[in-house]
């Protein structure tokens, strides 16, 4: 089976995450390598989830952790909930 443009755009995310089977993951790979359309798709996805992924990692810094766990606490005590 030999992967189309749809067919390989649909399974774009779970190749960039290693969802997939060797046979698919092959697929997509040789899809990619010869059809542009697919791969700038490819390109955009993998951009949008490092992007993500470096945003997720980011740390906050102290005084904003520490500011939502007192308002935690103050919601599990009752005080100031609406």
């Amino acid at each position: 089976m030999t992967f189309d443009c749809q067919e390989t755009k649909r399974h774009v995310h779970e190749y960039l995450h290693h969802e997939l089977s060797v046979q698919e993951v092959s697929e997509v790979t040789a899809h990619l390598a010869n059809c542009d359309s697919c791969e700038t798709d490819y390109d955009l996805e993998n951009f949008v989830n490092n992007s993500i992924q470096d945003a997720c990692s980011e740390v906050p810094p102290q005084e904003l952790a520490e500011r939502v766990l007192g308002n935690i606490r103050k919601m599990q005590a009752g005080i100031g909930h609406n």
